[in-house]
């Protein structure tokens, strides 16, 4: 799992740091919450996306996109 240790939030890098340590061991797609159906795979999909982003890896992605979801209105 990626390392957060260069995060220039050190309190956030932490924070992902210890969730990454947490996940890792987790059986691959185990339900960790079932009320949302939040799994493993939810997790390391999250963190790998902070990594690629804080490095720029998906910035050019977002750059065209809100990052609040929009509704279509009538």
């Amino acid at each position: 799992m990626a390392a957060f240790d260069d995060s220039a939030d050190p309190a956030l890098g932490a924070a992902c740091n210890r969730l990454a340590a947490w996940v890792e061991p987790l059986p691959a797609g185990v339900t960790i919450d079932p009320a949302s159906g939040l799994t493993e795979a939810d997790l390391a999909l999250i963190l790998r996306h902070l990594h690629a982003t804080r490095h720029g890896e998906a910035a050019g992605r977002a750059a065209g996109r809100s990052s609040v979801p929009l509704t279509a209105r009538e």
